[in-house]
């Protein structure tokens, strides 16, 4: 008992007096990678018409931690919706009715909720699917 005792303080001891040979502050390094994840997740409300005439069609929460940003990009069936105007936030693009818009590019990550409404154009609501989707770029 007496030589584990005497081994213990040695321990102390020798731990407590600074030695060059073991450094006075030690660290490690830590690196993790986060896999790139995109989501949009839209929440339909009651149809309405503003004074304006744009038509709301809810809001949409959009998520994406791509470091190096992402497109938002509203796909449609080609050659419908042709002279609609789509309001996303403070973003807004007229329709070609090629069948496919990028509504706003972001230049890093991001989390969150916008509005979307639209003004149909001359031949109204053609189509009864409007997709919003989210690519992550670099």
């Amino acid at each position: 008992m007496l030589n584990k005792f005497a081994i213990c303080i040695a321990c102390i001891a020798a731990a407590a007096v600074p030695s060059a040979a073991v450094p006075a502050t030690m660290g490690f390094n830590l690196r993790a990678t986060v896999k790139v994840h995109c989501d949009i997740q839209h929440q339909s409300t009651d149809f309405s018409v503003s004074t304006t005439g744009a038509v709301s069609l809810g809001v949409f929460r959009e998520y994406c931690n791509a470091p190096g940003g992402y497109n938002l990009v509203l796909v449609y069936e080609p050659g419908s919706l042709r002279g609609a105007r789509i309001f996303a936030g403070e973003d807004v693009i007229e329709l070609n009715g090629s069948g496919i818009a990028t509504l706003s590019r972001v230049s890093g990550p991001r989390n969150r909720q916008r509005p979307i409404s639209v003004i149909p154009g001359l031949t109204g609501f053609d189509t009864d699917r409007l997709d919003l989707r989210l690519i992550p770029l670099g």
